[in-house]
């Protein structure tokens, strides 16, 4: 117990300090140009309907962050709930499961927010979104752009009654398998994204759960958090468009985007969907987990 509340103290502390950190230069959301500005939601305007009926905060967050202080009226999903066994995507069943204990109904707004510029909040963006959910929004720049403006926090958990949610058949548009991995690798009309550190494209790091150092061959490397700006929101569509045509990943072509286990690379789809409006973006669930355990699959 000593040990929690010392840990919890911390992250306070962090919380707070982050909070005087946030720079004063915040350009509104639907001043950035994003094709889809609806996607996130700002801090003010989460302040604004948050006690609307139909919408439902989640904090993706571990227990210590969530117990440290929490949007109010937030339920807690963890980024282990919403994986299934070997870092993948839950099954349709288990994903109806979750959100049905967790009192999520079909027509709900989300509101998702963690503590990492969104990074977890997009695997769940990602995963609402393949089971057929409509209306999901990252809150942009998380609890660290609530804490800044001095936004109510509360301790204590909150819940909802349980529901009886009901989704859709997967959407395989967002998704990506090995299958079609190996297929992109010689095809020049396909660009694999590597969104991890640059020290794991380069075969310097290995994590573990993966069996081999190296990358997909042909894959490009442009790091996830690039999209950011330092107070963890995002970065304008002209600047993110700048980023990606830098590196040679231009919207005339199918993009696949992986990275150990798909979450930092759906943080990689969110920017190229909702924020540049690139058509044809997948995700490879089984990212670089999966592939450096096959042996039969090329490393580079």
């Amino acid at each position: 117990m000593k040990n929690y509340l010392v840990v919890l103290g911390l992250v306070f502390l962090i919380a707070v300090g982050f909070s005087f950190m946030v720079g004063a230069e915040y350009v509104k959301i639907e001043d950035r140009g994003y094709a889809n500005p609806e996607a996130l939601i700002s801090a003010e305007e989460l302040a604004e309907i948050i006690d609307r009926d139909d919408v439902v905060v989640v904090d993706n967050r571990g227990k210590i962050g969530y117990a440290a202080g929490h949007i109010p009226g937030a339920i807690k999903i963890e980024k282990s709930e919403m994986k299934a066994s070997g870092g993948m995507r839950l099954s349709k069943e288990n994903f109806e499961k979750l959100f049905s204990e967790k009192g999520i109904k079909n027509g709900d707004t989300i509101v998702v927010y963690d503590d990492h510029g969104d990074l977890y909040s997009a695997w769940l963006w990602w995963s609402a979104k393949i089971y057929g959910h409509e209306d999901v929004r990252m809150l942009d720049g998380g609890i660290d752009r609530w804490n800044a403006l001095n936004y109510e926090t509360k301790m204590f958990p909150d819940s909802l009654a349980e529901s009886n949610y009901k989704a859709e058949a997967l959407d395989e548009s967002l998704l990506a398998h090995k299958e079609d991995v190996l297929a992109a690798i010689e095809e020049d009309n396909i660009i694999i994204q590597d969104t991890r550190a640059e020290a794991e494209h380069n075969g310097e790091k290995l994590l573990s759960g993966a069996g081999r150092k190296g990358r997909i061959p042909s894959s490009i490397w442009l790091e996830w958090d690039e999209s950011l700006n330092e107070d963890h929101t995002f970065m304008t569509a002209e600047e993110l468009q700048d980023l990606y045509t830098a590196r040679g990943i231009i919207d005339d072509k199918e993009i696949i985007t992986y990275c150990q286990s798909a979450v930092r690379s759906s943080h990689a789809l969110f920017t190229l969907t909702q924020l540049l409006g690139y058509d044809d973006v997948e995700n490879y669930d089984g990212s670089w987990v999966e592939w450096s355990n096959d042996e039969s699959l090329p490393v580079k």
